[in-house]
């Protein structure tokens, strides 16, 4: 067994040494098609300032003629294609409010035990 450890670790030595001789062999520095570094480093961005303003989004009637225009470009799509045209949807209306939550039930304080008379006057406990 001994003997077993000894070899392994003496071919572990050698492809090291093989390895730091490769190593050392190789060019220093960068290839040759990289790019130099610029003379003056560059700054960092603006972290603090901030974005221009976004534009208001649009109104619920907006958002209706939109997408009925939208429908009526698909469907005059769909003619020219030879396909059969989507009917037009009824005018957007919010979701109706969710059902409310009836309150739990208030829980009754458990009733105490009400102390049990003895059979006889005679009685230890």
């Amino acid at each position: 067994m001994t003997l077993a450890c000894g070899l392994a670790l003496t071919g572990c030595g050698s492809i090291s040494e093989k390895l730091g001789q490769t190593i050392a062999d190789t060019p220093v520095g960068l290839p040759a098609g990289a790019p130099t570094r610029p003379a003056t480093q560059a700054a960092y961005p603006a972290v603090h300032d901030m974005p221009p303003a976004r534009p208001a989004a649009l109104t619920s009637s907006e958002q209706i003629k939109l997408e009925n225009e939208l429908i009526e470009a698909r469907n005059q799509q769909q003619t020219l294609a030879g396909q059969p045209t989507s009917p037009l949807p009824p005018s957007y209306a919010p979701p109706p409010p969710p059902p409310a939550i009836p309150a739990p039930a208030a829980r009754r304080a458990p009733a105490t035990p009400a102390a049990a008379p003895t059979l006889s006057s005679r009685s230890i406990y």
